[in-house]
């Protein structure tokens, strides 16, 4: 049985309950950040997503890893990578399921998204992935002289050529979907896990500010038990029982027809003025000057009015020309 064969081939390497990080690694805060809200992402309840009847269950267990083939490990030394190693193995999954298995990059994804204070969000290692694809390890190497890397080296996109970028294009995904869970889990929480790890090959999380690909679930000691591949070596995989709140899960899925809402464009308001901007795809403002426009850009489905995410300043924020944009 798939639950027994999980058990021995895992004992060694799962410490339930244990810290994601390596203590060595733990003085600065983790490499993944809960994402701001952003009502463009697409939910699982916006997609033709349907149970499937034929899903092991939490007793029988499922684990890509064993029905496919066990993915490499990866080390992120003392960067803060976290969301690219957990995007590469998440892709490196997807590709073995379709076609066979390869090592791809994190730095080619972590070297696009990183946070200023280092660290980045897992909507946009989603977006890399979907809109970029992910080029092979050998292109792109993750590691300093065959070693763990260090921050500075993981954001290191100097040597990326027209090479790694069409070889990254044949890595792109589907669309990504983003599962919005509770704290605790609900019971209908935890049948969305289990049935998003056995459709859509896994999914990536984040958990104590640190991103894993999920791989498998299953029963321990009589509770449901899903299964993270981890970027610190060997040995280092965790299990997860619920005892901390999971945040931001996102998989991969083909959607022919997604909804609208992924194509408007945010609004974002000054506290302080009042004001509103658009913000355009080249992350310029620009001034929503009358209600009129306002409605206008609602009605035409180019933002949505009634979603407005207001700052303090936006001092770090271009202004562009609204006319570029709406004529």
């Amino acid at each position: 049985m798939i639950f027994s064969y999980l058990l021995a081939s895992y004992r060694q390497q799962l410490e339930s309950m244990k810290h994601p990080i390596p203590l060595r690694y733990r003085l600065r805060k983790g490499g993944c950040p809960k994402q701001p809200d952003d009502f463009r992402d697409i939910k699982l309840g916006d997609t033709p997503y349907v149970p499937d009847p034929n899903c092991p269950s939490w007793e029988q267990g499922f684990d890509n890893e064993i029905t496919h083939d066990r993915l490499k490990r990866e080390h992120q030394g003392s960067s803060l990578s976290c969301v690219g190693q957990g995007w590469s193995k998440y892709l490196e999954m997807l590709n073995l399921i379709e076609e066979g298995l390869v090592d791809l990059s994190a730095r080619d994804i972590y070297s696009q998204i990183y946070l200023p204070q280092g660290g980045a969000y897992i909507r946009d290692g989603a977006k890399i992935a979907v809109n970029k694809g992910n080029c092979l390890e050998t292109l792109l190497t993750s590691y300093q002289n065959e070693n763990p890397p260090t921050e500075a080296f993981m954001r290191l996109r100097s040597d990326a050529t027209p090479q790694t970028i069409a070889d990254a294009l044949t890595y792109r995904s589907k669309k990504f979907v983003y599962l919005d869970t509770s704290y605790p889990l609900t019971d209908e929480d935890w049948e969305n896990i289990r049935q998003v790890i056995w459709q859509f090959g896994g999914f990536v999380s984040g958990y104590k500010r640190h991103c894993m690909y999920v791989s498998g679930y299953y029963l321990k000691n009589g509770k449901k038990t899903i299964r993270f591949i981890n970027s610190y070596g060997e040995n280092s995989d965790q299990e997860y029982q619920g005892d901390k709140e999971i945040y931001d899960i996102s998989f991969l899925m083909d959607l022919p027809n997604p909804p609208n809402k992924i194509n408007m464009l945010k609004i974002v308001g000054n506290k302080t003025t009042r004001k509103q901007y658009l913000l355009g795809k080249d992350r310029k403002l620009r001034w929503i000057f009358n209600e009129t426009l306002l409605n206008e850009l609602h009605n035409s489905g180019v933002a949505d009015k009634f979603e407005v995410e207001w700052k303090d300043n936006l001092d770090r924020y271009e202004v562009g020309d609204i006319w570029a944009i709406i004529k």
